[in-house]
């Protein structure tokens, strides 16, 4: 996992993470973390990959409630004892 990822799992840190950074940590999740998914299920899965197309890469692109729950998605892929 690249290093400026590991910053993002502090979980002291996690309310105040910027959009950008959780956007990057979700497709990086898409592309390389294949380990990293295989903790959220199936739909889980289906549904982080929905979020990140339909942001393409702007966080305006999504609604207030979609980029919550983004932000849930990726925290429990990164973090250890999350799903």
């Amino acid at each position: 996992m690249p290093p400026w990822l590991k910053l993002l799992v502090n979980r002291a840190l996690w309310r105040r993470v910027p959009w950008a950074a959780v956007l990057q940590a979700a497709v990086w999740l898409v592309r390389y973390g294949r380990e990293r998914l295989n903790r959220l299920t199936p739909s889980q899965r289906r549904e982080l990959y929905d979020l990140v197309r339909t942001s393409r890469g702007r966080p305006s692109n999504l609604t207030a409630r979609q980029r919550v729950r983004l932000r849930e998605l990726v925290r429990a892929a990164l973090l250890e004892s999350a799903v």
